[in-house]
């Protein structure tokens, strides 16, 4: 039981479809955690919001209904549903009065359509000591729910350990991978994004990736603002659940995609979700708190599935990278993590599609780290020139009435010769008519590289001046001098 089909790619972000037991999840989604006790929100009007699937947690179940109905009979709810198994409460308290054994018993009693075992999960502040016997735990746990599990249409998850001990991650992956559960969850990272570590979430999320099966959809544990949503989907995340839009309205915060408001502080809702419309903050705010509650959690809930729906189109017009960069510029500390995903580019080439519906839009430097800049500087690197006497360097927009080999130095790309320019995304490309001489830099060293590698097939190199960088040029053609020929703005060349 249980097909993952993937139909489009983007970076690490994939469009796909989990087959379950209680119907078919889209991929990514957003999985709404509900407390079984207390629904914050009637299942119906989810429904009508549009949420898929939901999560909700086995143990608290477990607590209060020993001998409980099906979980879709207790929710009401007829799609798939995921229950967690006490893990978190573990992460909180320390413990659940209840063994895994019993865990994996009671969910399977439940039928779930995704289930996840009880594992240890690592804190933020967890000694290496601490986390390796955490990781210990969970590997061992893991093992012993393959062998009890009995129901075939459930889709047991096995959550990755090891937090900010990457070894200690990727060998909890690497192990996990082998054994036979078509999910898998990123575990431990909400104290992480309590604490705004989004960096130490990129490392996390990234070493599990890469030491995962492919074939596998993965979960990521507590994501639950929308300002975060894209940037787990850029590496590879295909379902995250969220309690935040019913924490957040209990304490009167207002989500959109760039952050939360305070109910307190508003003036105006904008948003035109149902439950925005026909109330101003000021009604809102003479609400009985429940009443209150459940406006802000409506609301927080339509942001969160508009978001999700976005990333969706992102990934089918090929722009998830500059959508992901867009939303972590809302913030510091999520630009810090956008960066550090510059450390994984390589990675996540592999999974980019070589061609797209859309053109590249330079963003900024972040660019320079793009797949698709990264497959251009593995191509030049098994590059070589077409035979010629003379190399002419030319700017962009430059057409030169000169006989000779032609190349760009463009960034982010770096050095584009004339007859790849042909190839996506290199005629498929906007960027600003003013760059800093920080954002050439790159480029221009690897224009360096190419004189070094080149340069001696050549008797001429013209340069054709471009203002702003025309020193910056010469510099990196001191390899040849010697040959070197400068014509400066609107000799020879036609533009």
């Amino acid at each position: 039981m249980g097909v993952f089909e993937i139909f489009q790619r983007d970076a690490g972000g994939r469009i796909g479809r989990l087959k379950t037991a209680h119907g078919v999840i889209s991929t990514p989604c957003l999985l709404p955690v509900v407390n079984p006790v207390k629904l914050e929100i009637p299942v119906e009007e989810m429904r009508k919001a549009g949420v898929e699937a939901l999560m909700t947690n086995a143990y608290i179940i477990y607590r209060h209904w020993p001998e409980p109905p099906k979980v879709h009979e207790l929710l009401g709810f007829e799609g798939p549903i995921a229950t967690d198994s006490g893990g978190f409460q573990i992460l909180r308290y320390g413990k659940v009065k209840v063994n895994p054994e019993e865990i994996v018993r009671f969910e399977e009693m439940l039928s779930s359509d995704i289930a996840v075992i009880l594992d240890i999960p690592t804190g933020a502040s967890d000694s290496r000591r601490q986390a390796e016997k955490k990781v210990e735990i969970t590997l061992k746990r893991a093992r012993e729910a393959v062998r009890l599990r009995q129901n075939p249409s459930i889709l047991w998850a096995a959550p990755v350990q090891g937090g900010r001990y990457l070894d200690l991650v990727e060998r909890c992956a690497r192990e996990l991978g082998q054994l036979d559960y078509p999910v898998h969850a990123i575990g431990g990272p909400v104290e992480y994004f309590e604490r705004y570590h989004f960096s130490r979430v990129v490392d996390l999320v990234m070493t599990a990736k890469m030491n995962l099966p492919l074939d596998r959809p993965v979960h990521l544990f507590g994501a639950g603002h929308p300002i975060l949503f894209s940037l787990a989907v850029l590496m590879g995340c295909d379902l995250f659940d969220s309690a935040a839009y019913a924490l957040f309205a209990k304490a009167g915060r207002y989500m959109t995609p760039e952050g939360t408001m305070r109910l307190e502080e508003m003036r105006e809702f904008p948003c035109p979700c149902p439950a925005c419309l026909g109330h101003s903050p000021r009604e809102v705010r003479k609400m009985a708190a429940e009443e209150r509650t459940k406006v802000l959690a409506l609301h927080n809930l339509y942001v969160s599935l508009v978001e999700v729906r976005r990333i969706r189109q992102a990934i089918a017009e090929g722009r998830l990278w500059e959508y992901a960069q867009r939303r972590c510029s809302s913030h510091p500390r999520l630009l810090d993590a956008f960066r550090r995903l510059a450390r994984y580019s390589d990675w996540l080439e592999k999974f980019d599609p070589v061609t797209k519906p859309s053109g590249f839009l330079y963003t900024g430097p972040e660019s320079a780290h793009r797949p698709e800049v990264i497959r251009h500087r593995r191509r030049m690197d098994r590059y070589a020139p077409p035979p010629s006497e003379i190399l002419v360097i030319a700017p962009l927009g430059c057409k030169p009435e000169l006989e000779g080999h032609v190349i760009r130095v463009i960034p982010p790309f770096g050095v584009i010769p004339e007859e790849l320019s042909g190839f996506y995304p290199l005629g498929q490309y906007e960027i600003p008519k003013s760059l800093s001489r920080e954002e050439w830099l790159t480029s221009l060293s690897s224009l360096e590289e190419y004189l070094k590698k080149f340069g001696e097939k050549y008797q001429k190199v013209i340069l054709l001046w471009i203002e702003g960088v025309g020193e910056e040029l010469v510099k990196a053609c001191r390899v040849v001098k010697e040959k070197l020929e400068i014509h400066r703005k609107g000799e020879k060349c036609v533009v």
